[in-house]
């Protein structure tokens, strides 16, 4: 019996030259016994849209787009409680977090021709507010925006520097917010002009934490809340500590691991979630849905 193979394809991730590839990625995967079928996704949350209206002649799902096009599959699948169908993926983004923090070769069509020796990753997907997932990190705060008030023409022109000239601008101005954060019975309150709760190495494109200190399927997340410096010298510490991972011996940084986290703010913030716009909220509850999906990890393939 063939494997029956949903591709979802987004056409304007990366550099926007995916489609040109979409035959080659049908012949791979006929040459595995799979039968496959294309779906583009074109608009915002069309990806969840085309899982809903497909799953039932799925047996593996495969995602060719960025952080946010996984994202819309991955809550298409929370969403229906679906948990034993598996997820390929070929990052295509401009910064693709998730998969550098897993290893996987970045807008690399040829593992489609190995994806029946693919190996299976179980990780965790958290809950924000409880109508939405997210799969590497939700956030609020400085540079948080980058990624979806950068535009496509930009990202597709210039890549990741994109982003880098884009938070540049924003770090002329930086706000702070008036926090009360409650995890694991445990509560403080603060002005931070950052907060990210996350499951990732990589956030953004910058490299948050050491390899060997995340782990994907825990049950927990790492969350860093950053308080802005009183003085000019505080924001060297700052990038200092950021460039070493060290976050315990700085007062300006809030490091804890947790697996449900309440963020509520005097003032409503606007948050992301995995490089998208979440919404502009005060109270926000984070839970941590352990293993909830199975993430098919594919090698290059070196023939």
């Amino acid at each position: 019996m063939s494997i029956r193979v949903l591709a979802i394809i987004n056409p304007t991730s990366g550099k926007g030259n995916i489609t040109e590839h979409i035959d080659e990625i049908k012949k791979n995967l006929k040459e595995q016994n799979m039968e496959v079928n294309v779906q583009l996704s074109k608009k915002e949350y069309n990806a969840k849209r085309i899982v809903e209206e497909n799953i039932k002649d799925t047996d593996l799902i495969l995602v060719c787009g960025g952080d946010g096009t996984f994202n819309e599959v991955v809550s298409g699948l929370m969403d229906l409680n679906i948990k034993d169908i598996s997820i390929a993926y070929i990052p295509m983004g401009t910064t693709n977090d998730l998969a550098r923090s897993l290893d996987m070769p970045i807008k690399d069509i040829s593992i489609t021709k190995t994806l029946l020796k693919s190996k299976a990753r179980i990780l965790d997907v958290g809950k924000f507010n409880n109508n939405r997932y997210f799969c590497y990190v939700a956030a609020f705060g400085v540079i948080t925006d980058v990624a979806y008030k950068t535009s496509q023409k930009a990202k597709n022109k210039y890549g990741r520097m994109a982003y880098y000239m884009k938070a540049i601008k924003e770090l002329i101005r930086i706000p702070t917010y008036k926090v009360k954060i409650t995890f694991d019975e445990e509560e403080l309150e603060g002005e931070f002009i950052y907060g990210g709760i996350s499951n990732s190495e990589s956030i953004a494109g910058f490299k948050w934490f050491n390899r060997e200190e995340i782990d994907l399927a825990d049950g927990k997340f790492e969350a860093i809340f950053i308080r802005k410096p009183k003085k000019l010298s505080g924001y060297f510490r700052l990038l200092n500590d950021f460039r070493h991972k060290d976050y315990m011996i700085n007062r300006d940084f809030v490091y804890f691991k947790a697996n449900k986290i309440t963020i509520s703010t005097e003032k409503k913030v606007d948050w992301t979630i995995d490089g998208e716009y979440a919404g502009n909220l005060n109270l926000v509850n984070i839970e941590n849905c352990n293993k909830a999906i199975e993430l098919a990890v594919c090698e290059k393939d070196t023939k």
